[in-house]
């Protein structure tokens, strides 16, 4: 058999997952591209922010990790294009030639153009440069709101807004709400003044979710003092004030935005069909249409069930994504037929806020608390353990 290129472009859950299981195939040379020289473990975020990690513990170094995989190049340059004709893929300085490409490169933040403000005036943390960004204003303005109590407490309100209720807007009002609390038991500081509304446009949080999940999260967020509002659609937004369409308006110090993510921009230079949101459009074997050797997978792409329904973006999915192409490209080299993608969810677990979660594992069983918390902790080691002792070999060759 002679050497197989395959070219991945992203550095993420599905693209490392792709190549941890192509790689051990000696007839198959990979080249990694990233504009990142980081893998970024977008799940554990929400602890970088509360102080719970330092940055290090939710990023992995990509050059030593793909040289610990013997065949596998790193190049960190943003990808420009893709030429199907000449099957390579171009960055700013170099062409890159491949027989199979795996497009991986994630997703970001979607700011919806009919709410005026929102991108100008909202912060995210769908990267690591922007959650650094936010944890060190918000740690700044707590900081200067214990300065101003040489005032007493009268002081102007500090809240945090949290706009959109799914999985992300919910674990991040949790823990920072936490944080918050945390934060002024432990120093004892008189003014407390920090309040985190979660602003939901559905009539419940986790809107579709499992009850037990919903009841859960709800439960926790009432315990830690987050203000939930409901049936709330956010119309505008200003540098510090909020317009909701009921026309409600709430002043703000903070606000994140997590009401929907959009594929990376990647997706407008390649000519391939898309949806609304940028998505790349699959098929059932996660293959570009029309073209067999170009695979997409994770948050870039449009995954629908079999029952043509969109599967929520996740972690889980980019991996099983991953862990499916490469099995179909090997299968492909032998001569074999592709398998249809399936994705089975193995559980879902939600951090909410200190050492608290709540979960649903595999058989339907039901945990919360401390326990969901453990369990969920676990997990992150899992992932992330064998890649560190990768990295850790990558980089004493």
């Amino acid at each position: 058999m002679h050497s197989v290129h395959v070219v991945v472009i992203g550095g993420g859950y599905g693209g490392i997952r792709a190549i941890e299981h192509l790689a051990h195939n000696s007839h198959i040379t990979i080249t990694l591209i990233d504009k990142n020289p980081y893998h970024y473990m977008q799940a554990e975020v929400y602890d970088f922010i509360a102080n719970k990690v330092d940055m290090s513990q939710v990023m992995i170094d990509l050059p030593s990790l793909t040289k610990s995989f013997g065949l596998v190049k790193f190049i960190c340059e943003e990808v420009s294009g893709i030429d199907t004709t000449t099957s390579t893929v171009s960055t700013a300085t170099q062409s890159i030639p491949y027989d199979y490409l795996i497009i991986a490169t994630g997703s970001r933040t979607y700011f919806p153009d009919f709410i005026k403000g929102l991108r100008e005036h909202t912060h995210g943390v769908k990267s690591i440069p922007a959650a650094l960004n936010f944890k060190q204003q918000f740690e700044r303005s707590l900081l200067n709101r214990i300065e101003a109590q040489t005032r007493g407490c009268d002081v102007e309100p500090f809240n945090i807004v949290i706009g959109g209720a799914g999985l992300s807007g919910v674990e991040i009002a949790a823990e920072m709400a936490a944080y918050a609390n945390h934060f002024y038991q432990n120093g004892n500081f008189g003014c407390r003044g920090v309040d985190v509304y979660l602003i939901d446009a559905y009539e419940t949080i986790l809107f579709g979710m499992d009850p037990f999940l919903i009841e859960s999260a709800y439960e926790r967020l009432s315990k830690l003092g987050v203000h939930v509002w409901h049936n709330n659609r956010i119309s505008e937004v200003r540098k510090n004030e909020i317009l909701l369409d009921n026309e409600k308006t709430l002043d703000f110090e903070f606000m994140i935005f997590t009401g929907g993510i959009a594929a990376s921009t990647l997706t407008q230079y390649l000519g391939f069909e898309t949806n609304n949101k940028g998505h790349l459009i699959v098929d059932e074997h996660l293959n570009i249409p029309n073209h067999p050797n170009i695979y997409a997978i994770g948050d870039i792409t449009q995954a629908l069930n079999e029952e043509g329904k969109f599967i929520p973006p996740t972690a889980q999915l980019a991996e099983r994504g991953g862990e499916h192409v490469a099995a179909n490209i090997l299968r492909s080299l032998k001569g074999k037929s592709k398998r249809p993608f399936q994705f089975k969810n193995q559980g879902v677990m939600i951090a909410l806020g200190g050492e608290y979660g709540a979960g649903l594992l595999p058989g339907g069983i039901k945990v919360k608390g401390y326990v969901a918390y453990l369990i969920k902790k676990a997990i992150f080691w899992m992932y992330t353990a064998p890649l560190r002792r990768r990295s850790g070999i990558g980089k004493r060759r």
